[in-house]
């Protein structure tokens, strides 16, 4: 599923000029006005991405697509640049932790945060290049198949890490 959205995310951003397919409870960022041939475009790009699908374009479809944001574990962080890490990790949202959960991803660096209606996350690469959204799952928020019970904002100390 996650990787349909993102087709269809990208062919939204190339064919209708659209950024994110999500909605945003605003009606200047929800409501698009766009051409008959841009739809029309979209309308056949998502038709190709179908009608090309092999069995093995299923498996590789299954590989996770780059995430914009996340910094890849271990890399340095740029020391006064804003990040957020998720904490408390588990992969069941019913499990039980005993200890602390394992450290999430880190996202960044980040121009801003936003966090509306306390259910929908979302945050800002600098000069809003691209953006990401956390999915709220009753009190964590999940992400990538695990469930996060915390969340950090922070500045970047030299020789911090993801």
């Amino acid at each position: 599923m996650k990787h349909l959205n993102r087709t269809l995310t990208q062919i939204a951003s190339k064919h209708l000029n659209i950024p994110t397919l999500r909605t945003r409870k605003s009606d200047s960022l929800d409501f698009h006005d766009v051409s008959v041939w841009g739809v029309r475009s979209a309308l056949k790009a998502a038709f190709d991405v179908g009608n090309n699908a092999e069995p093995e374009r299923a498996q590789q479809a299954a590989a996770p697509l780059p995430t914009p944001l996340l910094v890849p574990k271990g890399t340095p962080l740029v020391p006064g640049k804003m990040y957020l890490r998720l904490y408390h990790g588990r992969t069941d949202p019913d499990q039980q932790l005993d200890e602390w959960g394992f450290v999430g991803p880190t996202f960044g660096p980040l121009s801003c945060y936003v966090h509306t209606y306390c259910c929908n996350f979302r945050i800002y690469g600098e000069c809003d290049t691209n953006e990401v959204w956390l999915e709220r799952h009753d009190d964590m928020i999940r992400w990538d198949g695990c469930f996060y019970g915390d969340m950090e904002l922070f500045i970047a100390a030299a020789n911090d890490k993801a």
